[in-house]
């Protein structure tokens, strides 16, 4: 009888292992991301399989990492667009900006893949990207009732948001076609929407 293997603890994650697994993020745009195996994601990282399996234990985990970091930097957003509402000073330019730099490095394919392999991962993007729209929502009522937004229907705009935010960023073959960049088009969204909306 085979000895049962004993679950290693993994070693804490640091600065360091952030900016080595946020560093492969370009190198995916077009990868398939199902046929990746431990060697690829280490030789993409330029790190030997053993550092890799210090800190993780799974392809999905090192993903689940890789999302969780960014979507933790992206909700910078709430705070900062919070205090220039309550100022009645908003510029659309700090929520693009915000979301952009959570697109930087990644495309609608990348995204497509996270979906279909790595659920996990995508439910973090997922849940992120729902509770932005609720804050959106809101966003919207607030900037109607104290007269910084024209009075268009909120579900209206509720509605173009979910169109953009759950289906354009993984379509994949619009961006093909129309040589967009993930950052450029949440740029250009948000200047049409915002700058549309002020009153």
């Amino acid at each position: 009888m085979g000895r049962k293997s004993i679950p290693k603890n993994r070693k804490a994650k640091t600065k360091k292992v952030e900016k080595w697994t946020q560093a492969i993020l370009p190198k995916l745009k077009q990868t398939d991301l199902g046929d990746l195996t431990m060697d690829d994601l280490a030789l993409l990282m330029d790190k030997s399989k053993s550092t890799i399996y210090q800190y993780f234990t799974t392809k999905e985990e090192i993903f689940e990492y890789i999302t969780q970091v960014r979507i933790s930097n992206v909700n910078t957003y709430k705070s900062e667009i919070t205090e220039e509402i309550i100022k009645l000073d908003y510029h659309y330019e700090t929520l693009a900006r915000i979301l952009t730099e959570g697109a930087k490095d990644i495309s609608a394919f990348y995204l497509k893949q996270l979906q279909k392999h790595y659920p996990n991962a995508w439910k973090i993007i997922e849940d992120f990207l729902f509770g932005l729209l609720e804050d959106l929502k809101q966003f919207y009522l607030y900037g109607i009732e104290s007269g910084l937004f024209k009075p268009i229907s909120v579900e209206l705009l509720t509605k173009l948001d979910e169109f953009f935010i759950l289906r354009l960023i993984t379509d994949d073959k619009f961006f093909n076609q129309s040589k967009e960049t993930l950052e450029s088009t949440i740029k250009d969204y948000m200047f049409l929407k915002f700058e549309g909306l002020m009153a």
